[in-house]
């Protein structure tokens, strides 16, 4: 038997994690933690255990381990949406909880610890323009809460790893813009897919230079699970997206819209006036330079290293193609 323990178990990919190892593995075990109730699905399952706690503070960890010590850990839980005046708050949770996360994991010597983090915290640049960035490039993020904020974590999830000497295999996994059926049919789900598929009528051009990559959430969850066969006790960083990417022609016409210019200081202009009435749901103003330069970057190292492949290309993620988890 194994018994994975998945943080952030009730939502988008942390929920489809424990759907395909409850799927792949029958002897395999789910501890899901998280903030809300456990999903309808998972109530009655026996193979899947639930705590629901603020990881933010202690009195989880006991609970966690009820269906045995753990063999893996996987770290999705994050606050991402930070209404207007409560980003340092935000911030704060979430570093607190990821710190009790990987104190648990590496505290305890458990075999597997997989954090997911955002390519987001590479920063967008002019410099990024036509370019894939691979895994050695510094983290230049200061200004987006979402990528300044999964720096600070990774860096802190290094600084313990040097603290000590823990047996565990700790893979980071650096996601771009994850998206799918599943993702598209969650009424929940708000950002910037939902903006250019269903709420723009034109896709907004501040660049034509512009681009984005989309992975497909059924990859997402292969990278997961394809990281949870690493041993060794090393640190590894993949970042995760099908080579290519859509620049904004692209991207209108995969979804069959015209495009838009508009002037930089205008959607500025926009998010300053919006954002502190959207309740986090959109990006503040001094974030708007991830809507004019591009973060792409160069997905092969986990190919190269673990048993994995991208199955879908960015034009079938933007779309939504139905993948196998899709049903959920």
């Amino acid at each position: 038997m194994r018994h994975v323990i998945i943080t952030g178990a009730a939502g988008y990919i942390g929920g489809m994690a424990a759907d395909r190892l409850l799927e792949l593995e029958p002897e395999t075990v789910i501890t899901g933690i998280d903030l809300l109730p456990a999903p309808e699905r998972f109530k009655g399952n026996a193979r899947v255990h639930w705590v629901r706690h603020d990881l933010a503070k202690s009195g989880w960890e006991e609970k966690a381990l009820a269906a045995g010590p753990a063999d893996a850990v996987i770290h999705c839980a994050f606050r991402i949406r930070a209404p207007f005046g409560r980003i340092r708050a935000y911030e704060r949770q979430n570093r607190t909880a990821s710190e009790n996360t990987f104190k648990f994991a590496l505290g305890r010597n458990v075999p597997s610890l997989v954090y997911l983090s955002t390519v987001s915290s590479y920063g967008a640049r002019k410099e990024n323009i036509g370019r894939l960035l691979k895994e050695t490039e510094p983290l230049l993020e200061k200004k987006n809460p979402y990528g300044w904020q999964k720096k600070l974590i990774e860096d802190d999830l290094e600084r313990f790893l040097r603290s000590g000497n823990p047996r565990t295999t700790v893979t980071v996994l650096r996601l771009n813009s994850v998206t799918g059926p599943r993702s598209q049919n969650l009424s929940s789900k708000f950002g910037l897919i939902t903006f250019l598929k269903k709420l723009l009528p034109a896709v907004i051009e501040l660049n034509p230079r512009w681009a984005r990559q989309f992975v497909h959430e059924d990859d997402v969850v292969d990278a997961m699970l394809a990281s949870l066969s690493r041993s060794g006790g090393a640190l590894r960083i993949y970042n995760i997206a099908p080579q290519g990417f859509l620049e904004v022609g692209d991207i209108a016409r995969v979804l069959q819209k015209n495009t838009v210019k508009l002037p930089v200081w205008l959607v500025k202009t926009g998010l300053f006036v919006l954002y502190p009435v959207s309740f986090g749901k959109l990006v503040p103003a001094s974030a708007a330079a991830g809507l004019v330069y591009p973060i792409n970057v160069d997905g092969s190292l986990i190919e190269k290293e673990l048993n994995f492949k991208y199955k879908y290309g960015a034009e079938e993620a933007l779309l939504g193609r139905v993948g196998r988890y899709a049903r959920r």
